[in-house]
């Protein structure tokens, strides 16, 4: 059981208000990034979701020279993920897809999830939540990357013919068999405001603002719910390696966290993660990891680079400050880093070395 201390009510006005004026029309407008807040790369497409202008499309085949392809806006955009030639995007209460043909996007359908603040096992007289789902155990067998092309606060995964989406303390499924035509076919319900997911093959992690969930997609029309770890309230993002996660808290914000750490978590049983770890890393936001490297954004001091040969005890190996970062994509020898305002993309074939490759700031007026 987790206790909640916010009432629905509250929660409701909230999100009320957060949402207010954020649903406008699709456009292509030029605009500058404004507040970005998580990254997906699809077939030489980097799609940048900002809160306030919506989706900023970029092709970067050459990434030395990003070429802007429009923008889709979307006031109130929480993420994005790419099916073949589909692109679903979210907002605080919808979900739009819409069909790519070459440098266009065109709305092919808009899937209302609306948001039920009773549902998920409220218990009134106890004021507790209890997760709405089956749990089972087993053993961590795979090692493969993440079957994803999205940065660490996503909020949308595609595996296979699935989309999971996290909408505040709920996971929603869709059967994505006909990408143009997403049926939702599940809900868990959370008992804690739910915000980032990453997948693997078999499980989906989702960082919380209560600690990170692991639930197991055997079934993957109905993931189930195997494990948590608690850390303190705070609100931040999750990323694996093996049988490794590695989640950062940060303090100094609304969620009532109020250390700054890097968490270690052994997850060799997933249905009994554990942590192994903690380091001090100031105001830790994003985080991307390919061994034995974990980039860590913190926040206006820049980003740093930590050796994670040994998992439980990360060790820093370099750090820039030269500007402010939220959020990483590494793919290959490129590294992807999302600013406040901007994306600077690097080659880093040497990960202690990055070199600058060129800087996505807005789009051509």
């Amino acid at each position: 059981m987790i206790k909640r201390s916010a009432s629905p009510f509250l929660l409701f006005v909230m999100m009320a208000a957060f949402a207010v004026g954020w649903r406008v029309p699709a456009a292509s407008t030029p605009t500058a990034l404004d507040n970005p807040i998580n990254m997906t790369l699809a077939d030489n497409m980097l799609y940048v979701s900002d809160q306030a202008s919506g989706v900023h499309v970029y092709e970067v085949s050459n990434p030395a020279s990003p070429r802007a392809v429009t923008r889709i806006a979307l006031g109130g955009n929480r993420g994005t993920a790419v099916k073949d030639d589909i692109l679903y995007a979210s907002t605080w209460n919808a979900v739009r897809v819409y069909r790519r043909e070459a440098d266009t996007f065109t709305l092919v359908t808009e899937l209302e999830s609306g948001y039920d603040y009773n549902d998920g096992g409220w218990n009134e007289s106890t004021e507790e939540y209890s997760f709405a789902c089956a749990c089972r155990t087993g053993q961590f067998v795979e090692s493969s990357p993440a079957p994803s092309g999205s940065s660490s606060y996503a909020t949308f995964a595609v595996v296979d013919d699935y989309l999971y989406r996290v909408d505040y303390r709920r996971l929603i499924t869709y059967d994505i068999s006909d990408p143009a035509k997403p049926k939702e076919i599940g809900r868990m319900s959370f008992g804690w405001t739910i915000e980032t997911l990453y997948p693997t093959p078999q499980y989906l992690f989702v960082g919380g603002t209560r600690g990170m969930y692991v639930c197991d997609r055997s079934n993957p029309a109905q993931p189930a719910f195997i494990g948590q770890v608690e850390h303190f309230r705070a609100c931040d993002p999750v990323v694996v390696s093996g049988t490794t996660a590695f989640v950062t808290v940060r303090g100094g914000t609304a969620c009532g966290q109020s250390d700054d750490l890097l968490l270690t978590v052994d997850i060799t049983d997933p249905s009994k993660p554990s942590i192994v770890g903690e380091k001090d890393v100031a105001t830790p936001f994003g985080l991307a990891v390919r061994e034995p490297y974990l980039y860590v954004s913190t926040g206006e001091s820049g980003y740093a680079l930590l050796d994670i040969g040994n998992p439980a005890a990360p060790s820093a190996v370099e750090s820039w400050s030269d500007w402010a970062t939220r959020d990483f994509l590494w793919t290959s020898n490129i590294l992807y880093v999302l600013g406040v305002d901007d994306v600077r993309i690097f080659d880093v074939t040497d990960p202690k070395a990055p070199v600058l490759l060129s800087i996505i700031e807005s789009d051509p007026s």
